[in-house]
């Protein structure tokens, strides 16, 4: 449950606090790099924002945004995802190697 809460879709996360909270789950990374590339615009889906008062997604369909925009929005939230599967990965390499009783 917390993963669709923190993703954004369900209900925009506007408070700085739930922004901030939302960033450690994959889903909201990968919820902002389908919207971009799609063409979704936050403004238009009730205002959920990524940072501060910066906008989730930034398509450039009938946008403000530019090409470069919706670009940098896809390869942030692609490195957000890549970062955050190489810290998963090693929590998890770290806590089972913890439970192996042979050291």
């Amino acid at each position: 449950i917390p993963q669709v809460v923190f993703a954004g879709v369900e209900i925009p996360l506007k408070d700085y606090f739930l922004q901030v909270a939302a960033m450690i789950f994959p889903t909201r990374w990968a919820m902002a790099a389908l919207g971009t590339s799609i063409g979704l615009h936050s403004d238009k889906l009730g205002g959920d924002k990524l940072f501060g008062d910066n906008y989730t997604f930034q398509g450039q369909l009938f946008s403000i945004y530019s090409q470069t925009d919706s670009m940098h929005r896809i390869l942030l939230s692609w490195g957000a995802l890549g970062v955050l599967i190489v810290v998963l990965a090693i929590v998890i390499c770290i806590g089972l190697k913890r439970k192996d009783i042979r050291t």
